[in-house]
């Protein structure tokens, strides 16, 4: 993040951070999904308020964002994959435009650095990261740029890879240097295409945790909790909750079960010398690397959050909505924590079983789309047939 911040805690316990510009913002990244006309007709519209409403600020993409933009917009700032070093320095803050990956992809854009306040329309499947409704964009924007907001810190991982040797790095691919690399969701050692279970060894703080022979193994923030980890069995955790998760995929041993680590830790994880197969590393769902026997992957926690921009209880249900209307206090539909309303609202948290009613008219649906694709009985074996 560059100077132009004064930053003060709210409240530690929810990792939340008071935030007033030093000076008016200058430089805006924009982040946009990929290949969606929705979301690029709303990505120009967006574009085209800021310009009226502040024309002196400098918006920046990506260099395949202005191949894509460059008839209409001419005079976008764009960069390249390897000058993304400078983005820490130039950005005052970013706006992200899609779905939940596209703030995985602003994570990925400063994976050694700290990352700018983070504004986030969610125009994706789930949105579960991106709170806010496009329709809001004017209203939300204004808020920002005046400094009427707050930080939610949503902590991040970082992790290194290493050889056999303690002393040796392994570099990530197109790179020739070691660095650690800073993500949002999670790492995952995973067998990949490999028929065979992966057998690796865990260490915290150079202390034997165990050996486990599995699919591979997830380390999760509190933010990656509702992603793959959920799905492999792992906890729900509130992301101001100062930990990290260890959760196995598919353990031959039924007593493996998530482990929560304090923040302070760090965890090494080796593929053992006697593994029947290699282990591929991806983080937030990208592969970077392939580990091979007595190599390891290094993680602990990152000294750079993702500073998402928050909006008072108040404020909140109108951003979330697209509406302008602000919300008083004494009104219900205040929202007083996004995370609890989102995990109830996108995750369907505890949610009851479906009345049979609507569960046959959501069948019929699905029956319906797949109608002459659907083979409804085993097919018959043809009756040999015999020469008279």
């Amino acid at each position: 993040m560059n100077q132009n911040a004064i930053v003060a805690p709210i409240d530690s316990h929810f990792s939340m951070q008071e935030f007033r510009w030093s000076h008016m913002p200058r430089n805006v990244l924009f982040v946009k999904k990929h290949s969606d006309t929705r979301v690029t007709n709303a990505f120009k519209d967006a574009i085209q308020y800021l310009r009226k409403t502040y024309d002196d600020i400098n918006i920046i993409v990506e260099e395949s964002t202005a191949h894509e933009l460059a008839p209409d917009f001419q005079d976008l700032i764009s960069f390249r994959v390897e000058e993304k070093a400078l983005l820490a320095e130039k950005t005052d803050f970013v706006i992200a435009l899609g779905g939940d990956g596209s703030i995985l992809h602003v994570s990925s854009l400063f994976d050694q650095h700290a990352v700018p306040p983070v504004l986030s329309f969610s125009m994706g499947t789930l949105g579960f990261l991106l709170p806010y409704d496009v329709r809001a964009f004017p209203e939300a924007v204004n808020d920002v740029f005046h400094s009427r907001f707050s930080l939610a810190l949503r902590k991040r991982l970082c992790m290194g890879l290493w050889d056999s040797r303690p002393e040796q790095c392994l570099w990530l691919p197109g790179e020739n240097s070691c660095r650690e690399l800073h993500f949002m969701n999670e790492m995952v050692l995973h067998r990949g295409s490999d028929p065979h279970m992966t057998t690796m060894d865990a260490f915290v703080d150079g202390e034997h945790l165990t050996r486990t022979v599995a699919d591979g193994l997830i380390v999760s923030t509190p933010t990656g909790s509702t992603a793959y980890s959920l799905s492999s069995g792992g906890p729900i955790v509130h992301p101001s909750v100062s930990t990290m998760l260890l959760t196995p995929i598919c353990p031959r041993s039924l007593s493996f079960r998530t482990i929560l680590l304090p923040d302070n830790a760090q965890l090494q994880i080796f593929v053992a010398e006697d593994s029947r197969s290699q282990a591929e590393v991806s983080v937030d769902g990208r592969t970077i690397h392939t580990l091979k026997s007595r190599q390891s992957a290094c993680v602990q926690m990152s000294p750079f959050p993702i500073p998402c921009v928050s909006f008072s209880p108040e404020r909140n249900v109108a951003r979330r909505s697209g509406s302008s209307y602000t919300h008083t206090d004494d009104d219900r539909s205040v929202i007083y924590d996004s995370w609890v309303h989102d995990i109830n609202v996108l995750l369907r948290f505890n949610t009851s079983f479906t009345p049979r009613d609507k569960s046959i008219s959501d069948e019929r649906q699905v029956e319906a789309a797949y109608r002459g694709n659907i083979r409804a009985s085993p097919a018959k074996p043809k009756k040999k047939q015999t020469s008279e």
